[in-house]
Parts: structure tokens; sequence; C-alpha cells
């Protein structure tokens, strides 16, 4: 952060330091997952959360701002050569969504809507040129991108961070986020083809939308 504040137009400093931390990152979830998991349900148990949380508490540092950083100079067309890996927003969005199914929903939420928001965006912007929609309407068989699944499990995980976080706005007011959530969600369903088959999930949030805004 440091390198940020010093040498702003120099943003591959900063990220050169944070990529530092990419193989602890990766030994931190090894180590952790088996303490998170429920050996009765086979669920992640957000109690053991607490034990390590401090520690959690820097690793999201760090992710909010390698993600950042590498959103302002990464190309979400490219995946990032291995020279230039670190740079690339895919890199830290993948290192994200390996430490965040151990977080309970109600944790740095303000960050984790505002990662959300850009990973979702990355989607769109890098599959959507080559998925636009047919002028005869959604198609109703075709096999769903491997992406997909995992905006949808972005997707479950920023509707459990506004179900904590926001609340049913007052007379005249809106619920600005949950709107811009749907619109997010239908965009990566165009993105991903229009299969009418898959089309459940954007209409159940639709629903979420009802009652949160």
């Amino acid at each position: 952060m440091s390198y940020e504040k010093l040498a702003p137009s120099h943003p591959q400093q900063a990220i050169k330091s944070y990529a530092a931390a990419l193989p602890l990152l990766s030994l931190i979830v090894t180590e952790m997952a088996p303490n998170a998991i429920s050996g009765s349900s086979g669920r992640i148990d957000f109690v053991a959360f607490t034990f390590y949380r401090e520690l959690w508490r820097w690793v999201e540092r760090l992710l909010w701002r390698a993600i950042i950083v590498s959103s302002r100079i990464s190309n979400v067309h490219e995946d990032g050569s291995l020279l230039s890996e670190a740079t690339s927003v895919w890199t830290w969005f993948e290192q994200y969504h390996g430490c965040s199914v151990y977080w309970p929903p109600n944790f740095r939420t303000a960050h984790r809507s505002a990662i959300s928001v850009l990973y979702l965006r990355a989607f769109i912007l890098r599959y959507g040129a080559t998925s636009r929609p047919s002028p005869a309407g959604p198609r109703s068989e075709q096999n769903p991108p491997a992406w997909l699944d995992r905006a949808r499990w972005l997707v479950n995980e920023y509707r459990a961070i506004l179900n904590v976080s926001t609340t049913f706005p007052r007379a005249g007011e809106r619920n600005v986020k949950v709107e811009d959530f749907v619109d997010l969600c239908v965009g990566v369903w165009e993105a991903s083809g229009c299969v009418g088959d898959t089309a459940g999930w954007v209409v159940d949030v639709s629903f979420f939308l009802l009652y949160r805004s």
C-alpha cells in the first residue's frame, strides 16, 4: 500500500509487492480448509472463522488492494502470460474465490460488494462480445459455458452479502445496489448465450429484487 501512495503512476510496483504473497495465500487456503468444513454436513463452518479472523482481515485487505490496482491496468480479455500473471486481474479474482468461500456474508461487506461487481462485469466484458443474443430470442438447447458455474457461485455469494448489508428502502427510496445486481445477473446470462434452459436462476434473482428493493 506504500507503493500505491509513493508511486501512483507505477502500479506495477504495488502489484509486484502484493504478488509476493500469492504462495502464502495458497498455503493458507490449504491449511484452513480442513478446519472450516463441518464433518457432519460437509458445509463451511463459519464458527471456525472467528479463530482466524485477524488473519482473514489481512488476507481480505491484500486481495482488495490487489484487485483494485490490477483492474486498472489489466486487460479482462486476457488471462495473462507467466511473466504478467500477477498483473492479470483474473489471477486475483481466482485468489478471491479461493479465500472468500470461508468468510461469513457479514465480513467486509463494502469491499466484497465492490469486488463482486468488478468480477461480474469482467465476465460480461470478456464473454459478452462473443455471445450476443440471437434475434430469434433465447436458445433452449445449448451447453452452458464453463465459466458460468463460477459466475453463478459469485452471484449466490453476492446475494448473501446484500441480504445482510442492505435493507428494504423507505417510501421514495431505491435499493440501487440490488437493482444493479439484477442488471449484472441479466448481463451474465446474456453473455453466456441467452440459453432459455438456464434462465431460471435469473428469474429467481428477480424475485430477490422484489423483496429487497
